[in-house]
């Protein structure tokens, strides 16, 4: 492995983000040169092949977003290219990152290490902050034995089965089909409270898609992938929607609004 981490990383509310860091803090303290990128500001045709790569991704309805997808479909090919992937999941992926591993092993990327990391929920059943804090501290112990399996060239690799293939079958149509539907859409809309609004910018300068602009207050167009950045850190709380009972975030404003 070359000493050398680029580490591009997809985060909704931040959990995906605290342990993409925690890789990146481990790789810095073994004496390797590691970085961490958004991974909607790179264009995946352009990263640097001549280092070992990190990708870490949400988990999305036992997927990931056709965002992520899309990155990983427009990468360049591997030819030999080290790389370990993370996902982070409120209860189980369903094998989903042996099945992206296989994606990139046919890119020509050569998989040193892919596993899922439970982290809080940021959707249905929110758990309260010091369960959250619990759950966190217990898993970045396991991204710490994670980590050093990679360094020491034993990195655990997810497998694929028979049951995580229907699995992923499913939640690709899903998430790559029925996601863009308009049904789909409209439930997943948010709605803002005009009255707490304060028109800071905040949700526009969060979302991924750009999916919102600023007029006076927020006007959402029609690339919404659900997220839940922008209102999770509304500072004021003026987005909701139909489905979203209870928000969570998992790191400061501060730490979300980082630039590469």
């Amino acid at each position: 492995m070359t000493n050398s981490v680029n580490i591009y990383v997809f985060s909704g509310t931040g959990n995906t983000l605290i342990v993409a860091n925690k890789i990146s803090e481990i790789f810095n303290s073994n004496k390797y040169n590691s970085t961490v990128s958004k991974m909607e500001s790179i264009d995946p045709k352009q990263i640097d092949l001549n280092s070992a790569i990190g990708i870490g991704f949400t988990t999305a309805f036992w997927n990931t977003f056709p965002f992520v997808r899309t990155w990983i479909d427009n990468l360049p090919d591997g030819n030999g290219t080290e790389v370990f992937l993370f996902t982070t999941m409120g209860d189980s992926s369903c094998g989903m990152i042996a099945h992206i591993a296989k994606i990139l092993e046919k890119k020509n990327y050569k998989i040193i290490g892919a596993k899922g990391f439970i982290m809080p929920n940021n959707f249905l059943l929110v758990l309260k902050d010091k369960k959250n804090k619990e759950r966190i501290e217990k898993t970045l112990l396991k991204v710490e034995e994670y980590v050093k399996g990679i360094i020491n060239s034993n990195g655990y690799i997810r497998k694929t089965n028979f049951f995580s293939s229907i699995a992923f079958f499913f939640s690709s149509f899903v998430t790559t089909k029925l996601w863009n539907t308009k049904i789909a859409k409209r439930i997943m809309k948010f709605k803002l409270d005009k009255a707490k609004c304060i028109g800071c910018g905040m949700c526009a300068a969060l979302c991924p898609m750009e999916n919102i602009e600023i007029k006076n207050i927020p006007q959402f167009k029609d690339k919404c992938i659900f997220c839940l950045r922008c209102v999770s850190y509304c500072p004021k709380q003026a987005l909701s929607n139909k489905i979203l009972l209870k928000t969570y975030r998992a790191v400061n404003l501060k730490d979300m609004l980082w630039k590469n």
